[in-house]
């Protein structure tokens, strides 16, 4: 979650040319946070970035334990009792026609609440084009399951804690520019955008504007938003007192989540990955 010192900070980054951290407004993404729009992390398990190299290079065979606890899922997915039996005899796992594969791992975390780590199995040597379908789907699945995460933490201890010590709640999951960074990211990882295009294509306001947006419709924590397309309801236009004008920067804009980061099709689930919980 993002607060308005954000603002001031992500403007000067962006000035500077270090757009990882801070909070911008844009005429075609709303709200978009610099920090859950980065998508490369030190940590292999971590970024949109680390996704993508993971179904790249592949992987042997995954294996399953003998004490191997079959999700929910896998009964969802649709599978056979004879694809079932097959991996409790070889302790090899497989997709729902009995296809077998890799496995990544994906972590989404935050200090306060700790996070969600999910791994998947992955059909072996899909054309490129899939496995970025996959790795999409298998994005977005993470990216909803640690919102959840996080919007069930506003009303535990810490949120009770966030109000005695800084008089405001938690407001974290869901808040309104997460899911959005996180995409716009996923398509800088995984090579479809610059971080610079992707700045550019969303036309970022000025801090002015952005912090007068965020007077008149409210914290980004209490706008919630769990989906994957920004709310471009803000008013942008506002009375430029020096000049005594009424001054629009998104004047000229399209005003719409620009399609380079709508490209991509996420793949369905049980067709070419699995969740995999060994």
């Amino acid at each position: 979650m993002s607060t308005f010192p954000d603002i001031a900070e992500g403007y000067r980054r962006l000035q500077r040319g270090d757009a990882n951290y801070g909070l911008i407004y844009t005429c075609n993404a709303g709200w978009v946070d610099l920090g859950h729009m980065n998508p490369f992390n030190s940590d292999p398990l971590v970024g949109a970035h680390n996704l993508w190299r993971q179904l790249q290079a592949g992987g042997p065979d995954a294996q399953i334990s003998f004490w191997y606890d079959y999700p929910p899922e896998f009964r969802r997915a649709g599978y056979s009792k004879d694809v079932l039996q097959a991996m409790k005899s070889d302790k090899v796992a497989r997709l729902p026609d009995g296809g077998r594969g890799f496995k990544i791992t994906l972590k989404m975390a935050q200090p306060v609440t700790g996070g969600v780590t999910e791994s998947f199995l992955v059909r072996h040597e899909l054309p490129d084009q899939e496995k970025r379908s996959v790795a999409l789907a298998v994005f977005l699945m993470v990216s909803r399951a640690f919102e959840q995460h996080q919007f069930d933490w506003e009303f535990s201890l810490v949120d009770w804690l966030s109000q005695q010590l800084r008089g405001k709640p938690y407001d974290s999951g869901f808040s309104q520019e997460d899911l959005v960074s996180n995409l716009i990211g996923f398509y800088i990882g995984v090579g479809h955008v610059t971080k610079d295009q992707a700045i550019r294509m969303c036309h970022p306001v000025s801090r002015e504007t952005a912090e007068k947006v965020w007077q008149v419709h409210g914290a980004v924590g209490k706008n919630k938003n769990r989906s994957f397309e920004p709310d471009l309801s803000a008013r942008t236009g506002f009375i430029d007192n020096v000049n005594k004008v009424c001054r629009d920067d998104c004047i000229g804009q399209p005003r719409q989540f620009p399609r380079a980061f709508q490209q991509i099709v996420p793949a369905p689930y049980a067709k070419d990955f699995v969740l995999l919980r060994t």
